[in-house]
């Protein structure tokens, strides 16, 4: 990796970081807040509606955004087509869903769904309008501006949602949080992207990225529908109670995994597209990659597992108590997730997306049938099955990932044990202090936190971890600067 790109990625990992990390801060306290003003009800609501919204987006951002990213040098005329084609398709989809509403909001038998929905699905149109400035600027590794969209939109979204919350609005304090973010970080795109659209639509400019980006499109729309189909599952058969404890448990979980794979792969997917000629170089790249999310990764995961009771009391009150197993189970999915994101990132960067979207079908199959068996035994069941599916996909996603990058599925299992050892007997240390030591959550909280993360880095100083070297390495300078 040449030095100007391997500053430009270190750059990106950091702003992204930042980014992630305070966006992640501002959700925590919005959720401490939000948690105790509304209902899990509130939040199963938008929960069954996740996967249209999630589905519908992945058809305005899917397949041509990769494609632009992934293609060496777009031209304005490929921007700009892009541009025009999800400001149609987002229209359009917004439509669907708004004459679809009343019918889900039927099938659910809440007659709230149908009103949340014609106002929630205006964002697919708001963040069409961006998309292209988005992913222009991720390809250029230009994170430090994107970081700076991304917090002042997520602050902003969170004030408003805690006075209408404090105002009594219930379930439209979330859906206005959605909107306003959306809003606003489409203006500030605008406002700090150099990049305007032509008045150009080429039809060669849309065939050449769809033969790439179609691909792509179907991958990410199969992605999106398994790993929201337990939540349609779990609004239907059950309640909307449970979907509000499945949905709040998913989404803590969701915030170490998606930080650090958001922060990776945002910034390793551009620069795997630029080394996709250099298979030595490429295979330096994602390696480090997929070892420094699993030093980072691994005890997060763990740890959260271990402080889970006390986490949730603290964050969100005793009331939501139940989605506490649903946490921990999720947690062990969420092992692997970064890891397979690695290696699905890598292999769209390298220009398989016909590969990518035939495994994805195997893979999505499978993923199904895992849940629709375990739905037999309740929540917990399905959220096993998830866990199944999850190890499933990253031994797929390695399997495909190594013709291009020569790391391969024994080679990355090899590497990930140092990182998942020491997580695991740091966790013995720690756990038992529940027990040990008569603490209220708080206190009990901080200490198993503190102790965990001291045992688990002089563990790994004393065997000498090359993840961790690697980690001071990069943040040395950046601490020697300040």
């Amino acid at each position: 990796m040449s030095s100007s790109l391997k500053k430009q990625t270190i750059s990106g990992i950091l702003w992204s970081t930042i980014q992630k990390i305070g966006t992640m801060g501002v959700a925590l306290v919005s959720n401490f807040v939000l948690a105790r003003l509304l209902s899990p009800e509130d939040y199963g609501c938008i929960g069954i509606l996740a996967i249209f919204i999630v589905v519908a987006e992945v058809f305005v951002n899917g397949g041509f955004a990769s494609a632009l990213v992934q293609k060496k040098d777009p031209t304005d005329k490929d921007y700009s087509t892009v541009f025009y084609w999800n400001i149609i398709l987002s229209i359009v989809l917004y439509a669907v869903l708004y004459f679809s509403a009343r019918s889900i909001a039927e099938f659910y038998k809440i007659p709230l769904l149908e009103y949340v929905l014609q106002v929630q699905g205006v964002i697919i149109i708001i963040h069409a309008l961006s998309v292209v400035q988005l992913n222009k600027m991720r390809k250029e590794l230009d994170f430090k501006r994107l970081s700076v969209v991304q917090l002042v939109a997520t602050t902003i979204s969170v004030v408003v949602a805690i006075v209408m919350a404090y105002s009594n609005c219930g379930v439209w304090s979330l859906v206005a949080q959605q909107l306003v973010a959306a809003l606003i970080t489409t203006a500030l795109l605008w406002y700090v992207s150099r990049w305007r659209p032509i008045l150009c639509f080429s039809i060669k400019s849309f065939k050449e990225l769809f033969s790439y980006g179609s691909f792509m499109l179907f991958s990410d729309l199969l992605n999106s529908i398994c790993q929201n189909i337990q939540g349609l599952i779990i609004g239907k058969r059950y309640s909307v109670t449970d979907m509000g404890f499945y949905s709040q448990a998913s989404k803590l979980e969701q915030v170490p995994t998606t930080t650090i794979s958001y922060v990776v792969s945002s910034v390793t997917f551009p620069v795997f597209s630029k080394l996709q000629n250099d298979k030595e170089r490429l295979y330096t790249a994602v390696r480090k990659s997929i070892k420094m999310m699993n030093f980072l990764n691994f005890p997060l995961m763990i740890l959260l597992m271990v402080v889970a009771e006390p986490l949730f009391v603290i964050l969100f009150s005793d009331k939501w108590l139940e989605s506490v197993p649903y946490f921990r189970i999720l947690c062990i999915a969420g092992i692997v997730n970064c890891s397979q994101s690695v290696n699905y990132q890598v292999t769209a960067a390298v220009g398989r997306s016909q590969a990518i979207f035939r495994w994805n079908v195997i893979k999505r199959i499978v993923g199904l049938m895992l849940v629709f068996v375990g739905m037999y035994w309740g929540v917990e069941g399905i959220l096993w099955a998830v866990v199944f599916g999850s190890y499933f996909v990253f031994i797929v996603n390695a399997v495909v990932a190594a013709p291009s990058t020569g790391y391969t599925l024994q080679k990355q299992v090899k590497d990930s044990i140092p990182c998942l050892m020491l997580a695991l007997v740091s966790a013995l240390f720690v756990y038992p202090i529940e027990y040990l030591c008569e603490f209220s959550n708080m206190p009990l909280l901080l200490l198993q936190s503190i102790v965990y993360i001291i045992i688990y880095i002089s563990l790994a100083k004393i065997f000498r971890l090359q993840e961790f070297n690697e980690t001071v390495e990069i943040i040395k300078p950046y601490i020697k600067r300040k």
